[in-house]
This record gives C-alpha cells, sequence and structure tokens, in this order.
C-alpha cells in the first residue's frame, strides 16, 4: 500500500518490487488480484498517468515514453493507447525544447550536440531535425 500512495505503479512494476523483497509469488499474486478488484491498482490509469507526467513535466518525446513505459512491464498496446492519448503537439515541444539550451546554432559541434540531446529525449530524428531548423530560420 505505501508504494502506491506514492504514485501509480502497474501491475508487472509493482509485482517485480514485492518480490524483489522476498515476499512470497502466490501471495503477490493475490494482493495484486485483490487490489485490482478494490480498483487501486489499474494498469491503464497508470500508464496514461505516467506518459502524460513524463511527456509534459518532464518533456521526453515519444520514443523515450515509448521505452520506459515498456521497461515498466506494460503491454505494447496499452503503451501505444497511451502515448496516442496525449494531447501534445511534439513537434513544439521539441522546437521549445532545443530554444530551452540556448546553444549556437552556427557552431556545427553545438548543433550536434543538440541534436544529439533532442534524439536521447525520445524524440525521432524528423522532429528533432525540423526543430533545429525552425530555430535557424529564426
Amino acid at each position: 500500500m505505501n508504494l502506491l500512495s506514492r504514485r501509480e505503479h502497474g501491475r508487472a512494476e509493482l509485482c517485480r518490487k514485492l518480490l524483489d523483497k522476498e515476499h512470497p509469488r502466490d501471495e503477490v499474486d493475490q494482493a495484486l488480484d485483490r487490489l485490482e478488484e478494490l480498483g487501486l491498482l489499474d494498469d491503464e490509469r497508470a500508464a496514461h498517468g505516467l506518459a502524460r507526467y513524463w511527456a509534459t513535466q518532464r518533456r521526453h518525446g515519444p520514443m523515450k515514453l515509448r521505452n520506459s513505459l515498456r521497461e515498466k512491464g506494460f503491454q505494447p498496446g496499452l503503451v501505444e493507447r497511451a502515448i496516442d492519448a496525449i494531447d501534445l503537439d511534439w513537434a513544439a515541444q521539441a522546437r521549445d525544447l532545443a530554444e530551452s539550451r540556448r546553444l549556437d546554432l552556427e557552431d556545427p559541434r553545438q548543433r550536434d550536440k543538440l541534436l544529439r540531446f533532442l534524439l536521447g529525449r525520445g524524440y525521432p530524428m524528423a522532429l528533432a531535425v525540423a526543430a533545429l531548423q525552425a530555430l535557424n530560420a529564426e
């Protein structure tokens, strides 16, 4: 219960955490089933909440969201639904993120550094390049 009071967890993540604390597997499964029955554990709600938080607060791109949610143990279909549910202009967010770095785009090394930064944040190459081009045009 303490883990769920901090933030939403998916079933797979919560199961892994409880098993890491050496709780018996059958007790963990029973507890997770009971939490789902009570509505305290919901993979759909957890995936949507995490995706929305990472996209808006941490400004992660769709590729990083996809990988992070899969690492948490969410099913691929659920991951795609959670990312699709985020009403966000990814191109504008990539552009704003690039602009916030305040690097000199005339310098090829700094431009490459900014491109790597955007790619590392999970933006596809096309969006990252478009963000740099938009900044260059300004």
